[in-house]
């Protein structure tokens, strides 16, 4: 699917159904989990804060209040005091609370990533179709989104209905009329807490299509950049950028707009609350207004009622201000099930290894179609024997790597079935139970030593040793500065191609597994460095059942079979060459 179909498909900004919203709520809730602990305890310190701020409301009203008075100046000095007390108080909770609430979010966002290493990962049992920009997004925004939603209203759900009732009941105790005022002016914020949910909801769709497509077309560039440049296509490629990138940020702004004018209409209400609460006060301490068996206000009272009146709307300002969170966190919740939900339900693990005893392939009436696709990409029909080695040959594109990964188990085939099979068990492939090697030798900034126990953490110096021979790298490791100690740059700096290749088989052999798949082993090699290859796989292998898919003639020749995939039918090529 091209970047430019998958904006088409998922950027519409259409809302999702009522039903999968609801579930995607569900599991959106069940994600706080691991930072619940975090966010109670950051709750209650909200709520510690919200009474630390009335006491020191309350201070400043007595001293206030003593002050018009003309007490002693003790009153004054015990009211300040009590005023600083609670000010450091409420700000440390106030603190301690946003700490422990980034906690809780970390925790969220750490388990959300290892649910997603373990759908993403191969050696986890996932069958994974998710492409790179995808998985990648989902790693670094996604889970901070989830988790970001949570720090902010998981806590405020705790602290909220305590803070607000804790406020009304000291407004209502020292005049109840402000109180009635309030809970009045309460009732109009639902619908605009509503219209804001509305608003974000449909903002936030378009917002999270927009990244994903940027996304997508940023890392497609990376990826092709030599190609594109061979084109010359790189400006053409810099204008679909400067694009996806305008479309993202049309999205963004209008997703500012929306959260800007629902806070707006938010604040209309709120300040029209305090505005008749202030004017009643007012009148009521100047003598125009009297309600009827209402208390006699005061200085004290008055002052009090007005400086925590702002402080019950407070939470919902604060839930307001999260809306367009949410519908983020929501979009997020979505994606992330999407590729979590997908892992099969029973993983196929890997067998121990049989040093003795190699691995034959059989494939039966085997179909592979990738998902939106007409027809199929791969057909086969074909046996393997054990201890011997295949080349599937065939034009690039036509299925090669496909097949290889079909064998590993990597995919799993759209028809028919993929067996591994010894002279006492046959099994589905299992993930992880064979050696791969392919074109693209991925080498860590460590050590040579370091780059080769990949394949066995735990192998001793020994094993390590027979890897290295068996790769034929004796003498390139005594080329080096420190020999196995020597460090590579990232990416294998310090080793040409062919000598990295031969590290990947050295790591391969370590694993100690049977079957051996090797995609493209010698592409981009030149000669000589082919033949180091071929030799040094050659003792590696030997006992070894061996599928390579290569472009290369001399590799192909010394196999033992060859197989060739034309028109996404493999079949065997010697054969059809006796015809």
């Amino acid at each position: 699917m091209t970047t430019n179909e998958m904006y088409e498909r998922d950027g519409t900004g259409e809302p999702s159904a009522p039903g999968q919203r609801q579930h995607d709520d569900t599991w959106l809730t069940a994600s706080a989990a691991p930072g619940r602990h975090w966010f109670l305890l950051s709750g209650t310190l909200q709520t510690l804060e919200t009474l630390f701020t009335i006491t020191r409301w309350g201070a400043l009203a007595w001293t206030a209040q003593a002050v018009m008075d003309d007490r002693a100046g003790a009153h004054e000095t015990w009211g300040l005091a009590a005023f600083a007390v609670a000010s450091v108080l409420a700000v440390g909770a106030g603190c301690s609370a946003g700490t422990l609430a980034e906690r809780g979010a970390r925790a969220v966002a750490t388990g959300l990533r290892q649910q997603l290493t373990g759908a993403l990962l191969p050696t986890a049992g996932r069958i994974s179709q998710t492409g790179p920009a995808e998985a990648a997004w989902a790693m670094v925004d996604l889970a901070d989104d989830v988790a970001d939603f949570h720090a902010q209203t998981v806590p405020l759900s705790y602290s909220a209905p305590l803070s607000m009732i804790a406020v009304l009941a000291v407004t209502a105790a020292v005049h109840w009329p402000a109180a009635i005022v309030l809970v009045l002016t309460t009732a109009l914020l639902p619908l605009n807490m509503r219209l804001a949910g509305l608003f974000a909801q449909h903002g936030a769709d378009r917002q999270a299509a927009a990244t994903r497509y940027l996304n997508a077309v940023v890392l497609d560039s990376f990826r092709g950049i030599r190609t594109l440049r061979e084109l010359g296509a790189v400006g053409r490629r810099g204008r679909t950028l400067t694009t996806a990138a305008e479309r993202l940020n049309k999205a963004t702004m209008s997703v500012l707009r929306r959260a800007f004018l629902s806070g707006m209409i938010m604040d209309v209400v709120i300040t029209f609350s305090i505005a008749v609460n202030a004017t009643y006060i007012g009148l009521s301490l100047l003598g125009y207004v009297q309600v009827p068996h209402a208390p006699h206000l005061t200085l004290f009272t008055g002052l009090l009622a007005l400086l925590v009146c702002p402080m019950y709307f407070a939470p919902m300002r604060a839930r307001a201000s999260v809306f367009h969170v949410r519908e983020r966190a929501t979009v997020a919740a979505g994606a992330i099930q999407a590729i979590v939900q997908d892992t099969p339900a029973e993983v196929i693990r890997a067998p121990r290894p049989q040093p003795t005893e190699p691995v034959g392939v059989s494939l039966t009436a085997v179909r592979f179609r990738y998902g939106g696709a007409d027809q199929d990409t791969l057909s086969a029909d074909a046996e393997f024997a054990p201890g011997t080695w295949t080349a599937i040959t065939g034009a690039s594109g036509s299925g090669k790597s496909t097949l290889l990964s079909l064998i590993a188990g990597l995919r799993q085939p759209s028809a028919g079935q993929v067996r591994w099979q010894t002279s006492s068990v046959g099994q589905a492939p299992a993930l992880g139970g064979c050696a791969w090697v392919g074109q693209q030798t991925v080498l860590l900034d460590a050590t040579v030593r370091d780059n080769i126990r990949l394949g066995r953490p735990d192998a001793a110096e020994r094993q390590i040793q027979q890897a290295v021979v068996a790769a034929g790298l004796s003498v390139v490791i005594e080329g080096l500065p420190e020999g196995l100690n020597t460090r590579l740059g990232e990416g294998g700096w310090g080793v040409s191609t062919g000598e990295a290749r031969r590290i990947a088989i050295a790591r391969a052999f370590l694993r100690g597994a049977r079957l051996w798949l090797l995609d493209e082993p010698t592409a981009h090699l030149d000669a000589d460095s082919e033949r180091e290859v071929v030799e040094a796989l050659r003792r590696a292998t030997d006992g070894c059942t061996v599928i390579v898919a290569t472009h290369s003639f001399p590799l192909a020749a010394a196999a033992d079979a060859v197989f060739a995939i034309d028109d996404g039918l493999l079949h065997d090529a010697r054969l059809v060459n006796a015809r």
